[in-house]
């Protein structure tokens, strides 16, 4: 009995630890959703406000792909800074 209790205190600080860092991750994902959602219906209303002649021009000139890579990397990062968050709650930083 003794090694039971034993092993529950060891394992219940790791849970709490390993539930606090998955509530983290999951509210400051919705957060980054949203914004990069907001930003990104704001980008596409400024574009398509643009006269026809200079928005073919940006289309052609691979605009539209080049904002998508600047989205995509800011997700990354942010994506990339919310996993080295959630490694230093459970305590296991890499560097």
């Amino acid at each position: 009995m003794k090694v039971a209790a034993f092993l529950m205190s060891l394992v219940e600080p790791l849970f709490a630890r390993l539930l606090a860092a998955l509530g983290f991750s999951v509210v400051s994902i919705v957060g980054v959703t949203a914004s990069i959602d907001a930003i990104k219906t704001q980008l596409v209303n400024s574009v398509n406000s643009l006269p026809a002649d200079m928005l073919n021009l940006f289309l052609l000139a691979g605009g539209g792909y080049c904002l998508g890579m600047i989205l995509g990397a800011i997700a990354f990062r942010v994506t990339l800074w919310q996993i080295q968050s959630a490694t230093k709650v459970l305590g296991v930083n890499p560097g």
